[in-house]
């Protein structure tokens, strides 16, 4: 679609500033009004702005669709003051895809027509089903993992449905923690109703519906110029997995293969998923659609598109091809309280594709997201601890990866001040994962080293991946370091953890450590400046034995000897092979010399020449 109606970029500008504004005041109000810990400390909360036919003007992250309102209601049926609220997968057109994200979403009136949506979402603490939390792994349905709310009015022309809510708080282990948030997220829809009706009244009703056409056709617009262009014609593959080892005894596999073929239709991009697993008997199901996707991934192409706000406008440039019943568009009642280490692999996945279509433009592997919860009781009082703890990022074409970063969007870790002070725990070392960054021209970042004293007998639930596997490496950059989760290293009751592990049980003064990934490196690491290899040995970053025989760096009195390097640097290159454009790391190598995993895609394509 595009506009008849003209409009001045400056007040496109002004429209699009106010928008953004509009979004970035609804979730600081979420933030600063919301109870559990999940959303007032890791901020996993979001909020978006929707034009009138439920385009998304503002940043698309992890925001929902206006789609399940409209799919359900009749448009005589939404009034001034109604405010939806959902949280099913199968009802949601793709948008919310597990049960603790409750959406909000609230219709935009003003001077009596319907001029957009305002919404907000954010992952409650529980909301009932098989585990404190609401993420039982080993849930084999969705009726299992908590209450299911199809599209429903919290608000009805203002008046807050009271039944509705005492029936969502009868479904919770932890009920003023949830009103808190849900309070929070309503008064979060008040503040963007009146922010976007003081812009409707402001510069008129006619400007903004051109000024919201013109943001989405400029997003469309970048992207084909800036991010279409650049990619040949042609089909590249790339493929990774999900672990399933240790998820739930219902499912026999233990690794869910993620494929993605991409090619590019003169000025659309496609993404085609077909060849991805089918779904599991675990939660790491996605109730995903092509509309959900094609969403999602529009923000690996930030770094290309630099100031400009990325939208709906995307859908007129991405498309997306699924294989229903497959892990990613999975029919019901498939589980998928545990979805995010599929959802945030997928991101990766097709920087892997965009790497080898693109002969190693893009970013190394990553896994930021290592979660765990620990449950139990004190002094009769039931309590839930969730902890997310980030890792590196992959390095790039022109930097390393940054270290110990949150994987959410906007994500930040726990303080540990917070988590003293509320819960039976003592930190003892929170620090990075000295090493664990994979090596190359541009190295990726570190991961995290955690050591958590649990002062009080109870459960832990530890759920994250890269536990078998690796971050892997790009344009001849190596792998990084995978996961390591464990109870009492080093003593006689040492138990490493290299499974999803469910309930299990901990008594009072163990001690969990947590060594998170590493991100994959970028490129040759003989090509990475010397001096920058030094700088990385004196911060702990590699050891001598990483500087010397990955590197090929040599070092006198703590200087670079040139010569020397010059000549170490040349003898590994006669004697290493050649370069893979993906290097999946020693883990994956030995599972695959045993047989216990396979490709369909090849991992030395294209060849990797020298960049000097």
């Amino acid at each position: 679609m595009t506009t008849t109606t003209a409009v001045d970029p400056i007040v496109v500008e002004l429209v699009q500033g106010t928008v953004e504004s509009a979004r970035r005041e609804m979730e600081q109000q979420i933030e600063r009004t919301a109870r559990s810990i999940i959303i007032r400390e890791r901020r996993d909360y979001r909020a978006a702005v929707f034009d009138r036919h439920g385009n998304n003007v503002s940043s698309a992250s992890s925001a929902a669709f206006v789609d399940p309102i409209t799919q359900t209601f009749a448009p005589e049926d939404i009034h001034e003051g109604d405010v939806f609220l959902w949280n099913h997968p199968f009802r949601s057109a793709g948008g919310i895809t597990h049960l603790p994200d409750l959406c909000l979403t609230q219709p935009v009136f003003w001077q009596g027509e319907l001029e957009g949506y305002v919404q907000a979402f954010g992952h409650v603490l529980d909301i009932g089903g098989l585990t404190p939390g609401s993420i039982a792994i080993e849930a084999t349905e969705v009726f299992q993992e908590g209450l299911l709310i199809p599209p429903v009015k919290l608000y009805a022309g203002g008046v807050r449905n009271e039944a509705l809510v005492a029936t969502i708080l009868a479904n919770t282990r932890f009920p003023e923690e949830l009103r808190g948030d849900l309070d929070a997220e309503a008064l979060a829809l008040r503040v963007g109703v009146r922010r976007l009706s003081e812009l409707l009244a402001r510069v008129g009703r006619e400007t903004v519906r051109a000024a919201f056409e013109a943001c989405l056709e400029r997003c469309a617009l970048a992207l084909r110029e800036r991010v279409v262009a650049r990619i040949p014609e042609g089909t590249a593959a790339f493929e990774d997995f999900v672990e399933l080892n240790g998820a739930a005894p219902a499912e026999e596999r233990r690794f869910i293969r993620l494929r993605v073929a991409l090619r590019r239709e003169g000025a659309r991009l496609v993404f085609d998923f077909r060849g991805t697993d089918r779904q599991a008997q675990a939660a790491i199901n996605i109730a995903g659609t092509p509309k959900y996707y094609a969403k999602y991934l529009m923000s690996i192409f930030r770094p290309l598109v630099g100031e400009v706000i990325l939208n709906s406008g995307a859908l007129r440039v991405l498309e997306v091809e699924l294989e229903e019943g497959s892990v990613l568009q999975a029919r019901p009642p498939a589980a998928s309280a545990y979805r995010a280490v599929t959802l945030f692999r997928i991101p990766d996945l097709c920087m892997g594709v965009l790497a080898k279509a693109m002969g190693g433009w893009g970013a190394g592997g990553a896994d930021t997201r290592s979660p765990w919860r620990y449950s139990g009781v004190v002094d009769g009082q039931r309590f839930l601890m969730h902890d997310g703890v980030g890792g590196g990022a992959g390095g790039t074409p022109d930097h390393d990866g940054p270290d110990a970063i949150g994987g959410d969007v906007n994500s930040t870790s726990v303080p540990v001040e917070f988590l003293e002070a509320t819960y039976p725990v003592r930190v003892e070392r929170y620090g990075l994962a000295r090493g664990s960054g994979g090596a190359g021209k541009y190295r990726g970042g570190q991961g995290i080293h955690k050591e958590v004293r649990l002062l009080a007998p109870g459960t832990l639930w530890i759920m994250n991946d890269r536990q078998l596997l690796q971050p892997w490496g790009v344009a001849g950059g190596r792998a990084g370091e995978g996961t390591t989760f464990g109870l009492n290293l080093g003593t006689p009751e040492e138990v490493r953890i290299d499974y999803k592990a469910t309930r299990a049980p901990v008594k009072a003064g163990d001690l969990l450590t947590i060594r998170t990934p590493g991100g994959g490196g970028w490129g040759d690491p003989l090509e990475r400046d010397p001096e920058l290899v030094r700088h990385d040995l004196e911060q702990g970053a590699i050891d001598d034995a990483t500087a010397r025989d990955i590197y090929g760096v040599v070092l006198v009195d703590g200087a670079v000897d040139v010569a020397a390097t010059s000549a170490r640097r040349a003898a590994l290159a006669a004697t290493r092979g050649p370069l893979q454009m993906i290097d999946r790391g020693e883990r994956f190598r030995a599972l695959a010399a045993r047989g216990e995993i396979t490709l369909t895609t090849r991992d030395d394509e294209p060849p990797i020449t020298s960049r000097g």
